[in-house]
């Protein structure tokens, strides 16, 4: 029988072995991080749904707990970071009725790097978000924001220069220039990447974590998931 991730985690111990063991098996292969299915997973390999996704969801808690780890602050002097909250809903209903899910609150660096954080949040009270603005916006960066009332103290309580847009009448406003568009953006491809599914309080978090994790390496997805094995006393 094919040995679950738990018995791998006594078998191994060190990540060469542990890497040789998945490459023989099929399990863990440079395609996967490009993207592939678990369906595909599943045909390439001939193993079963329910080791395939242990094993996914397993990689996906590496590279998450890594991001965690790091928590790495974005921004820095006169660098813009768009601020904005989105809605991941479980179900759609008909226009008017709820929408079950889970809110994420994220930013993001108008830089070529597109550097962000994104986390799920309990409610969208102003204290929520200034903390969560605080431990992931680095001083003298430049918040962009649309008018909701909740971020009026950004600059009074975080001392950040802050600028709005009033989506009510504009996309980008057309004296300043302010807009949020690369946020809302990011937030269009997120929910590409995460099935509805898994946009529970539950499981979310580490799936916007593998989506950050993705684009930090991006040039070099490989190296970076090796680095993590490396790096992590999961084995």
């Amino acid at each position: 029988m094919f040995p679950t991730i738990f018995e791998l985690s006594s078998i191994f111990f060190n990540e060469q072995e542990c890497l040789k063991f998945l490459f023989d098996k099929g399990i863990l292969y440079k395609d996967r991080l490009a993207g592939d299915t678990r369906n595909q997973i599943m045909k390439k390999t001939g193993h079963s749904e329910n080791t395939v996704t242990d094993y996914l969801n397993v990689f996906r808690d590496l590279v998450a707990g890594y991001v965690n780890d790091c928590d790495q602050m974005i921004g820095g002097d006169d660098i813009i970071v768009e601020i904005d909250e989105s809605k991941f809903g479980k179900r759609k209903y008909n226009k008017g009725h709820r929408v079950e899910g889970v809110w994420v609150f994220g930013g993001v660096e108008r830089t070529p790097e597109r550097r962000m954080f994104a986390c799920a949040v309990p409610d969208r009270s102003e204290k929520t978000l200034l903390d969560i603005i605080r431990r992931f916006v680095k001083p003298e960066s430049r918040i962009f924001s649309d008018c909701w009332t909740v971020y009026n103290n950004v600059k009074k309580k975080l001392r950040l220069d802050h600028q709005t847009v009033n989506h009510s009448k504009h996309f980008k406003d057309p004296d300043s220039g302010v807009h949020t568009n690369t946020i809302e953006g990011n937030w269009n491809g997120i929910k590409m990447a995460i099935s509805p599914r898994n946009r529970t309080a539950d499981h979310i978090d580490d799936h916007l974590h593998e989506f950050i994790w993705r684009r930090q390496n991006s040039e070099d997805l490989w190296g970076a998931f090796i680095q993590c094995l490396v790096d992590s006393e999961f084995f």
